[in-house]
C-alpha cells in the first residue's frame, strides 16, 4: 500500500507499521514537520499505537495488528484511509505552526589530542589549523535527525563544508564511548564503545546512553545541539563515565 497526500507519501512497512514520508533529504524544515507530526499523533493517544519512530524525513508508526485490524475485511484499504485521515487532520490543525523550537542543548567536548584521534590528519587534509576546526565545529546549532545505528547514537547535521570529511575506509575496531566524530555532512557522538569509521575529533564527558529505564538516550530526534570546547581538566571534573 502506497499513497500520496499533501506532499506526504504513506506506505506500509511489513504488516504492523505505517510510514509517513516527505522528500528524502537532510533539511531542518522537513525535520520540523516530522517532529510536529510525531507530537500530533502522540497527543491523540490512539489505541493500538505501540511506537512512533522519527528520522530525517519520515515517521514510522508501529501498531498492534489485533487492535487496528480486528474485524476489518480489507486491511489495506483501512490502513490507507487511516493514514490519509491522520495527515488531513494534522494539516488542518496546522500543528507544525504550533510546534515551538526546542531549547538549545550545550554539549561540552574536549578536543585535546588524547581524545581527538583524527584531528591531526583532518587538519592536514583540510590545510586549516586545529583551533579553526574546533571553532568551525562549535559554531553551528545542529539538529538531531536520527537515533541509531546502536542505542543512543546521534546523527546530527549539518557540518560546515570546510571540515566535512568521509568515513575511514577501514573502521577502527573500537571507538571509545563519548567520542565525537564527523562523517560527511554529519556529526555524532558514540554512546558506547564499538567499532566505527567516523573521524574522531573529540570526546564529551557526558554519558549519552544509559540502559536504565529512566534514562535511555540523552537526546531525541528534533533536539538542537551546540558543542562548546572544554579543557582536559574540565573534562575530568565533569566526567560521567567514572
Amino acid at each position: 500500500m502506497r499513497t500520496s497526500i499533501n506532499k506526504w507519501t504513506i506506505y506500509s512497512l511489513g504488516d504492523h507499521a505505517l510510514v509517513f514520508a516527505l522528500t528524502p533529504q537532510i533539511d531542518p524544515a522537513i525535520l520540523h514537520k516530522i517532529t510536529a507530526l510525531h507530537q500530533f499523533i502522540e497527543s491523540k493517544k490512539i489505541n493500538g499505537v505501540l511506537d512512533l519512530i522519527p528520522s530525517y524525513n519520515s515517521l514510522t508508526l508501529v501498531f498492534d495488528i489485533s487492535t487496528f485490524l480486528q474485524n476489518k475485511d480489507n486491511s489495506t484499504e483501512y490502513m490507507k484511509n487511516f493514514g490519509e485521515a491522520l495527515i488531513i487532520s494534522f494539516e488542518k490543525e496546522k500543528t507544525e505552526n504550533q510546534h515551538s523550537a526546542n531549547e538549545i542543548i550545550k554539549v561540552p567536548v574536549c578536543y585535546d589530542p588524547i581524545f581527538a584521534l583524527d584531528m591531526d590528519s583532518l587538519s592536514d587534509e583540510k590545510q586549516i589549523s586545529i583551533a579553526s576546526i574546533i571553532n568551525i565545529h562549535c559554531a553551528p546549532i545542529y539538529q538531531v535527525y536520527s537515533i541509531g545505528f546502536l542505542p543512543g547514537f546521534t546523527y546530527m547535521g549539518t557540518v560546515d563544508p570546510q571540515i566535512q570529511t568521509p568515513r575511514h575506509a577501514q573502521p577502527r575496531n573500537a571507538v571509545p564511548a563519548g567520542s565525537v566524530g564527523i562523517a560527511g555532512p554529519q556529526t555524532g557522538i558514540y554512546p558506547s564503545e564499538c567499532p566505527g569509521g567516523w573521524k574522531i575529533i573529540g570526546k564529551t564527558p557526558w554519558v549519552i546512553f544509559d540502559p536504565a529505564p529512566t534514562q535511555l538516550s540523552r537526546f531525541k530526534v528534533g533536539d538542537q545541539i551546540q558543542f562548546y570546547p572544554i579543557t582536559q581538566l574540565e573534562f575530568d571534573k565533569i566526567n560521567e563515565y567514572k
